[in-house]
């Protein structure tokens, strides 16, 4: 979980998928397509069991035409936050189970991925939200992107002094998490060497009024015409107030 100070692009390119990604731990901080390909988005109309839901993406992808290394992002919901070394270890099962449908699981991580608590029916177990991966593009393609979540922590001694903010939750102390979680997102795109003007959606997720910081999140970025989507819902990791992630995304279609 990076500093803002990433000036260069530092992506990987990853061949068999069609994309080139931001490394990160256990998962990848964001996915662009290549040239020639496209990402294709699909949300599960019932969201299905962590296993079950990669075994079902796993056919979604085939009958697409695509090799599994074409799964590019995973969009999880989880019953509740969990602590630091709790969220490590799930992560450890997560991988597990992306291995089982044979999909890219090694270092250095390509694929993306969100996770978020909804407070609102939240599931009794982690499942599968959506998915996101490579398709021929009908034209040049190579704009598409996934930016996975990013909550409010940098790179610290600890993972609690890496809190931007703190436990400070007042409109000032949400303004202040917002700024680095959308200067993180924009040094991500800069990696990836993709245009944040091309945004088609985003989620945030708080269980606090997004309302102080709207215009930060907004920014720049084509948000304001509905491409925003609130999620009342906690970030994975207890002690953490505020997350986004962003897309940019040629079809995104509900199975």
């Amino acid at each position: 979980m990076g500093q803002t100070s990433r000036m260069q692009p530092r992506s990987i390119r990853f061949a068999p998928g069609g994309y080139r990604f931001v490394p990160g731990r256990q998962f990848s901080g964001g996915v662009a397509a290549e040239p020639g390909f496209a990402l294709r988005r699909v949300r599960f109309r019932e969201p299905l069991p962590l296993a079950q839901g990669l075994a079902a993406a796993r056919a979604i992808i085939a009958a697409a035409g695509r090799p599994p290394e074409a799964l590019a992002a995973c969009e999880l919901r989880s019953p509740l936050p969990l602590p630091i070394a709790e969220f490590l270890a799930f992560n450890e099962t997560y991988l597990a189970a992306l291995r089982a449908q044979g999909f890219s699981a090694a270092p250095p991580y390509p694929i993306g991925r969100s996770n978020l608590a909804p407070i609102l029916a939240p599931p009794a177990e982690v499942v599968l939200f959506a998915i996101t991966f490579t398709v021929p593009a009908e034209g040049a393609g190579g704009a598409d992107f996934f930016i996975s979540g990013k909550p409010e922590t940098s790179a610290a001694a600890s993972f609690e002094e890496g809190i931007i903010g703190g436990a400070d939750v007042s409109p000032a102390g949400l303004r202040v998490k917002a700024e680095y979680v959308m200067a993180e997102l924009r040094a991500r795109m800069a990696e990836l060497g993709v245009e944040e003007g091309r945004v088609t959606g985003a989620q945030a997720y708080t269980i606090h009024p997004l309302e102080p910081s709207l215009e930060i999140v907004t920014g720049h970025m084509p948000l304001a015409w509905g491409g925003l989507t609130l999620v009342p819902a906690h970030p994975p990791v207890t002690g953490l107030a505020f997350e986004v992630d962003l897309r940019a995304i040629s079809e995104e279609v509900v199975a």
